[in-house]
């Protein structure tokens, strides 16, 4: 109960801290806007500003309940038949945008086409976490593959990237929440610290694991273990 109570304790100062972040955003660009004598331009710029914030506020929110639902037991996956390896062709290819952008490479291989029984949404929110983020932190003309295969009564997903990788010591703790290895970066470029600790919850969710493993010299290696069957899991 003590190990329990202080984890909330620390996840609602976090979280506390995460949300001021935009609202004090908000109503600085605001203040900002009142005093000054913008015109039309620069008034359309202030008030995009301000709908970006928003959002990102939006989105955490959002993340937050959804963590809130999950373990209050409220978030009973939804089981059905799926094709993991066309719900990886489909993530790739909403993302591909993103990695055109920074001119980066962005495949998915494997061994055939991967059926298993598992909640879409939720393995679709985890994959797009760990694919979103492989394209974030990369950079440019990096090379970035979704591999899925099969091994004995598991479906295998894995993420690679040969981008900067993370180092030994944060390999433990990137699935905290509101973990980051660069906290200074992180805020400057928008992350909440929350992308990886989704993806472990929604995999978890639905009786698979997750794991950070070597990506030799450089690069990020995310592993999801998934049973073919719900029953099994």
């Amino acid at each position: 109960m003590e190990l329990s109570f202080e984890s909330l304790k620390r996840f609602t100062a976090d979280a506390s801290h995460e949300l001021r972040t935009p609202l004090t955003a908000l109503r600085s660009v605001g203040e900002i806007a009142l005093r000054g004598n913008e015109n039309e331009h620069e008034l359309r710029e202030t008030i995009s500003s301000m709908l970006e914030e928003a959002d990102r506020l939006n989105n955490l929110v959002s993340t937050m309940l959804m963590f809130a639902r999950a373990e209050g037991g409220s978030a009973n996956p939804v089981i059905r038949s799926l094709s993991v390896s066309a719900l990886c062709v489909e993530i790739c290819d909403s993302l591909e945008v993103l990695a055109v952008e920074k001119k980066q490479q962005l495949t998915v291989s494997g061994e055939g086409d991967v059926s298993l029984e598992s909640d879409a949404l939720l393995l679709r929110h985890a994959i797009m976490n760990i694919v979103h983020n492989a394209i974030h932190y990369s950079p440019r003309e990096a090379k970035i593959d979704v591999c899925c295969l099969e091994e004995g009564d598991r479906a295998i997903i894995e993420i690679s990237d040969n981008g900067p990788g993370i180092p030994a010591e944060h390999r433990e703790k990137v699935f905290e929440r509101f973990y980051r290895i660069d906290s200074a970066r992180s805020q400057t470029e928008g992350g909440s610290g929350l992308g990886l600790a989704i993806a472990k919850l929604s995999i978890e969710q639905i009786g698979g694991s997750i794991q950070l493993r070597e990506a030799g010299q450089q690069g990020c290696r995310f592993r999801i273990s998934l049973p073919l069957n719900c029953s099994e899991s």
